[in-house]
């Protein structure tokens, strides 16, 4: 058998994506390893074929990753996610960097492979693994179908020994190093970095990750509830953080004297890292704006245990209650109590999560 080549085109505001063609892929019957080498990944385009990819993981398959990072693009959230799936998938995953070593050349590739029993397919083209590159971008690609053992399918394996010669796992540190570099991507920055700033945004046909990096590890099935806290945990270097966090505030709490209720609110252990950025055993001071009043306080994330904060307008409202918190600055978080009527409806609405049963239920956006 020949190999057949077929083009894939993505037009700007065309409904078709070439997530699309990614997706019909990974849910193909008889998928045995999927291989991307890209230089640019960004959890805006990798959301497009998450569900498809960890359906794909459940049935049997093994993925692998290398992305270009430090490069301006590829962010912190597309990294941790090769750490989730890791978690998830243990065995079948392999998530690896390239980081550029000089100012004038980068990591470019744009390979997609997918190897079944007896052929190989492989997209290869323009299109990066970001938002932009699967769903809105002007792209074009070709998808190649060869035989397994001949020799484009052995050109396939070699590239792929000698990329993963040059990559380094991905971990947390290096994440939370890559995060806190000149080249740190974000998910709330477009991919070009700012410079088109002044002209309009593209709608017609855009696609992006139906929802943010947090949110698909709170939803996770057939995960345990203690594993995805502790991947929340770990998520520090998110670039795209959880907006408000709902915090639900029991009729006593600790920290009174005397037999009475005192002012000491316990931060679970998943929003320390994931809603306020604080790496395991770090410590920072935050402020919250009351309407009445602002509180700074020192929170430290303790790896093993939550964090009490002393929050003395708790002692003004009725409880139990929720406080609302909402991201307004670095380190400053606007701070309100939902009104007492609202109560059931939000804690069922906005918190849906808890450390363990009997813990406060909270919830974040």
């Amino acid at each position: 058998m020949a190999i057949t080549v077929c083009l894939r085109e993505q037009k700007t505001g065309n409904s078709k994506g070439l997530y699309q063609d990614l997706n019909r892929l990974l849910r193909t019957p008889g998928l045995k390893s999927v291989r991307f080498c890209v230089a640019y990944a960004r959890w805006d385009g990798i959301g497009l074929i998450s569900e498809s990819l960890e359906s794909f993981l459940s049935n049997g398959g093994s993925f692998d990753s290398i992305f270009g990072a430090g490069n301006g693009v590829t962010t912190p959230d597309a990294l941790y996610y090769g750490l989730a799936l890791g978690a998830r998938f243990p065995g079948r995953t392999y998530a690896g960097f390239v980081e550029d070593t000089y100012q004038n050349a980068i990591f470019h590739p744009k390979i997609y492979e997918f190897r079944f029993e007896n052929e190989v397919v492989a997209l290869l083209g323009s299109a990066n693994l970001t938002g932009g590159g699967l769903s809105r971008n002007s792209e074009l690609g070709a998808e190649l179908r060869c035989p397994m053992g001949q020799p484009f399918e052995k050109q396939l394996a070699d590239y792929w020994i000698e990329a993963k010669k040059t990559a380094k796992a991905v971990s947390l540190a290096e994440i939370r190093r890559l995060a806190s570099s000149a080249g740190a991507g974000s998910e709330r920055r477009d991919e070009v970095g700012g410079a088109k700033k002044g002209k309009p945004y593209l709608t017609t046909g855009v696609r992006t990750a139906p929802k943010p990096l947090f949110a698909q590890i709170l939803n996770l099935p057939n995960f345990s509830n203690d594993k995805k806290l502790k991947l929340l945990a770990e998520m520090d270097a998110l670039s795209d953080k959880p907006t408000h966090l709902y915090l639900q505030i029991f009729a006593r709490e600790t920290g009174g004297s005397k037999g009475k209720s005192g002012t000491a609110v316990q931060l679970p252990v998943g929003t320390l890292g994931a809603y306020f950025g604080l790496r395991d055993d770090e410590e920072r001071m935050v402020t919250f704006r009351f309407p009445s009043e602002e509180i700074a306080s020192r929170i430290t994330h303790f790896s093993n245990s939550t964090h009490q904060v002393r929050l003395s307008p708790i002692m003004t409202v009725n409880r139990p209650a929720i406080l609302h918190l909402e991201r307004a600055g670095e380190d400053l978080y606007s701070a309100r109590f939902v009104p007492a009527s609202a109560y059931n409806g939000t804690l069922e609405s906005k918190c849906p999560n808890q450390t363990r049963k009997g813990a406060r239920r909270w919830g974040v956006f």
